[in-house]
């Protein structure tokens, strides 16, 4: 079970970042993309939705195999807790982004491109920490 918890686990992880990646490239994409910015709008709220499930997939699995594995979250590192910080700071900025997008397609008005754009290279930045972080943490 635990092989399959830490499967599920990266597998999140991947879809996430490269997701975020993804989305950033669209952003980019959408500057020159005249009559095809919208099909890449549409596409950067599918990427953040699959970023979103990724996101609650990754809590699922890391708190079950923190209680199958170390029987909980006593007893837990430093980095460990700081590592926990990028995480919640990640999925604020993830929860901000999808309200944020939900608002937009409800009205009818695009999100603003500056506050996307920054929030998806918070999120990019915090994804990033968060696995240096988890290496250190868990090897050290």
């Amino acid at each position: 079970m635990l092989e399959t918890l830490k499967i599920i686990h990266f597998l999140s992880f991947a879809v996430g970042i490269g997701g975020g990646v993804a989305s950033l490239l669209a952003g980019l994409a959408m500057r020159t993309a005249g009559g095809g910015a919208p099909a890449l709008a549409g596409l950067q709220r599918r990427l953040g939705r699959a970023s979103a499930v990724a996101i609650v997939l990754l809590w699922i699995t890391g708190v079950w195999m923190l209680y199958a594995v170390y029987g909980g979250w006593g007893g837990m590192s430093g980095w460990f807790w700081i590592k926990i910080v990028a995480v919640v700071g990640l999925t604020a900025v993830s929860a901000r982004m999808q309200w944020l997008s939900i608002t937009a397609q409800r009205s009818g008005t695009p999100p603003a491109p500056r506050i996307m754009a920054g929030l998806g290279a918070a999120a990019n930045l915090l994804a990033i920490a968060a696995v240096i972080i988890a290496v250190i943490a868990f090897t050290g």
